[in-house]
């Protein structure tokens, strides 16, 4: 594992097949009708959605490109971080197609946590902010189940603008990928540099404005992605903070949800050109009501957000 190219390699493959790939996705979704609006913009172009399953589909198999260069045991726990992420994902495509309630979304995620729970059999410590824990069996039956759910629904509500979901899980990434080489853990680098590949070629696409739509099996794969490099390479405590952005906003959603009052996902662009907030529950809503901004400048501050936290969480360590 010592030699460079077999990560470039596994880099290479998840970027040029997601690269390559979209556009004829974005053709055929559009010709199935497989589309969504693109809210903020004039007009309401009709844009791609579920490209998710491009970006999965480019992540498993620049993944699978390490199995043939490594050790039986890190081939395991790679087996294992994939089965999660297609199952997570999975769940993510089923809800794009039939809509499921917010309820469901938000719990079926925790059946997918079962792969993962596999890979860390014997093993039941943790990070929290107040230290390191042993839970014992409940590591198994909730903190890892929920761990799973709270980062693929994290990521989901933390869409909403043209390249944020994507934006910020590649920003996330690559300080992931920069502590798994600074602390030396392979497993780590190998989970998500494939990872940080696709997600730069789906950026492309998705960045502003946007060819094409992640969908939920999209966003589901990207925090399950973040949540496995988390758990298998002991970088809890990093992902806690890279992750406050978006439990501010999940904290905030569920506030609106309980006072009826729902983020304005899919509110109408206003006459200036700025994004809409008639209410408050949400990150996203709350900038907006502190200073109005067009949709690439809300784009750009919710990104730098995420940089700062992730920073944060890199500097954790030292």
């Amino acid at each position: 594992m010592s030699e460079p190219w077999i990560f470039l390699l596994s880099f290479l493959a998840a970027f040029l097949m997601c690269l390559f790939l979209l556009p004829s996705y974005i053709k055929k979704a559009k010709a199935a009708g497989i589309t969504g609006v693109n809210t903020h913009k004039p007009r309401l172009p009709q844009i791609a959605e579920c490209g998710g399953v491009v970006l999965v589909l480019a992540y498993l198999v620049g993944l699978f490109a390490f199995i043939p260069f490594i050790n039986e045991a890190l081939s395991l726990e790679i087996v294992g971080a994939a089965a999660t992420v297609l199952f997570v994902s999975f769940i993510g495509f089923v809800d794009d197609m039939y809509e499921t309630r917010w309820r469901i979304k938000v719990l079926t995620p925790l059946l997918g946590s079962v792969p993962l729970i596999v890979m860390r059999l014997g093993r039941t410590t943790m990070w929290t902010p107040i230290g390191f824990l042993d839970f014992g069996v409940l590591f198994y039956f909730f903190i890892l189940p929920f761990m799973v759910t709270a980062s693929a629904n994290a990521v989901n509500m933390f869409a909403g603008l043209n390249g944020q979901e994507a934006g910020s899980s590649a920003i996330i990434a690559l300080a992931l990928l920069f502590l798994s080489v600074r602390l030396g853990k392979p497993l780590g680098s190998i989970l998500i540099l494939p990872f940080l590949g696709a997600l730069l070629a789906f950026l492309f696409y998705n960045r502003y404005p946007s060819r094409v739509f992640p969908g939920d099996i999209g966003t589901f794969g990207m925090g399950t992605v973040i949540a496995c490099v988390a758990v298998l390479a002991d970088l809890e405590r990093a992902v806690f903070i890279m992750f406050i952005p978006h439990a501010i906003n999940a904290v905030l959603f569920f506030i609106g949800k309980l006072k009826r009052a729902v983020p304005p996902r899919d509110a109408l662009m206003n006459p200036d050109g700025t994004i809409p907030a008639p209410t408050m529950w949400s990150l996203r809503s709350l900038i907006l009501r502190i200073h109005p901004m067009n949709e690439k400048n809300t784009i750009a501050v919710m990104l730098l957000i995420v940089a700062l936290s992730a920073l944060a969480g890199t500097l954790v360590y030292g």
